[in-house]
């Protein structure tokens, strides 16, 4: 197949009706999601002026995956993964709309804040496992990597636009306007899950009666003597204990590193957003050649490395460049993490092999109060260059131990076996 003619076959799921629908309704939570992260984190940052509450918004949100996120896949395949995905939207929703009532009473705290976050980490905890487990089941096993690349794509561009959309609320309209777009999306993605849930699929993977602990038991099991799995995880964890939890601190390097206000934090996570939509791009460009454990694992150094220089920058536009090239590592890393997992489990273990995804991102709890404490003692720079070194070494150590995750075992994206 000639580069011309791949480009169009990435596209080939969205002759799907139900995974379009699917789309329409993942686009809408990127959205959310986004917009909630930057305006969270200002409320926060102005209520308390501490980095340590800032962080703590991603920590109970951590906490929430971490005590949930053994249990998300068996507990969407005990509701069906549609029924989950109503009702962690749902969840979400009434989240939204009890932060826009306390802002609008004039009541809004910072531990009310913290509290939606919980909630809206635990929604997304379940949510995720349940919306990605689905895509083989409406596009087929040989169209799944196409699909994630094309969830990828959109989520990198709609994840800028979001940022970008939630500082500039902010700046020109206030908090109240911007919570109130976030209650409009939401209530958006209800109506598309609630007529995706009412559409036939064609096929679904029966899942045996087990208690949750017999799931959760068979699920570590499978990890554990499963490498490629095993590599992909503990490089999971070290990110979120340590990269992803410097992340965090975007609003204190905009206000307190960069002099800027909250169109200036928009555009920095709007640029990390932007990087991460052109390096699924490059991924896409490179697929042929190289392994997708390969192109992971890469992408995850490259993450580290752009973040030790942003750590070192006062300059905005290096700052930005260096998150637009950490977005280029996430690209590899991010997509490529659910891909692996997705192609290389079983069926019947598919929706538990994507709950690592959010236990490990609920390992990174200590991660977060960690960052904070140390931002508090030591600045946000040495932090972030510190920790994103670290997470460079240790990512080296697991892919040289674990080598079978990029030396070629892990098939190439989108290719099929002769």
């Amino acid at each position: 197949m000639t580069q011309s003619s791949r480009l169009p076959a990435v596209l080939a799921p969205l002759t799907s009706p139900a995974y379009r629908r699917l789309l329409w309704s993942s686009a809408l939570w990127w959205q959310t999601l986004s917009m909630w992260t930057v305006v969270a984190g200002v409320l926060v940052l102005d209520m308390t002026d501490s980095a340590l509450a800032v962080t703590l918004l991603t920590f109970w949100r951590r906490a929430a995956q971490l005590l949930l996120g053994s249990f998300a896949g068996p507990i969407s395949d005990r509701l069906g993964r549609r029924t989950t995905l109503l009702v962690t939207q749902g969840t979400i929703f009434l989240s939204c709309a009890g932060v826009l009532m306390l802002f609008a009473g004039d009541r809004l705290a910072a531990w009310q804040v913290t509290v939606a976050a919980f909630a809206i980490g635990a929604a997304w905890t379940v949510d995720m496992p349940a919306r990605t487990a689905l895509t083989p089941d409406l596009v087929g096993r040989a169209q799944t990597a196409d699909a994630m690349l094309v969830e990828s794509f959109a989520q990198g561009l709609l994840g800028s636009i979001g940022a970008y959309a939630g500082g500039w609320l902010l700046e020109r309209h206030g908090p109240g306007v911007s919570l109130s777009v976030m209650l409009g999306l939401t209530g958006a993605n209800l109506a598309i899950l609630w007529l995706f849930s009412r559409q036939e699929v064609a096929r679904t993977v029966a899942v045996g009666g087990q208690s949750l602990w017999s799931a959760l038991g068979e699920g570590v099991r499978y990890v554990a003597r499963t490498p490629t799995i095993l590599a992909v995880t503990l490089v999971s964890i070290t990110l979120n204990v340590l990269i992803f939890p410097s992340m965090s601190l975007l609003p204190v390097f905009a206000r307190d590193v960069l002099g800027w206000g909250p169109a200036g934090l928009g555009l920095l996570s709007s640029g990390y957003s932007l990087g991460t939509f052109v390096g699924l791009y490059i991924v896409l460009r490179l697929r042929p050649f190289a392994s997708i454990g390969l192109l992971f694992t890469v992408g995850a150094l490259l993450e580290c490395a752009a973040l030790v220089v942003f750590a070192a920058s006062s300059s905005f536009a290096l700052s930005w460049a260096m998150l637009f090239v950490a977005g280029l590592g996430q690209a590899g890393f991010h997509t490529l993490r659910s891909t692996i997992l997705l192609t290389t489990s079983s069926d019947e273990m598919r929706g538990r092999a994507l709950s690592t995804v959010v236990l490990t991102q609920g390992a990174g709890l200590p991660g977060e109060l960690q960052t904070g404490l140390l931002a508090e003692r030591i600045g946000a720079p040495g932090t972030v260059g510190m920790q994103a070194g670290v997470s460079a070494l240790l990512t080296a150590v697991v892919a040289i131990a674990l080598p079978v995750l990029w030396r070629g075992n892990t098939k190439k994206v989108g290719t099929t076996d002769t």
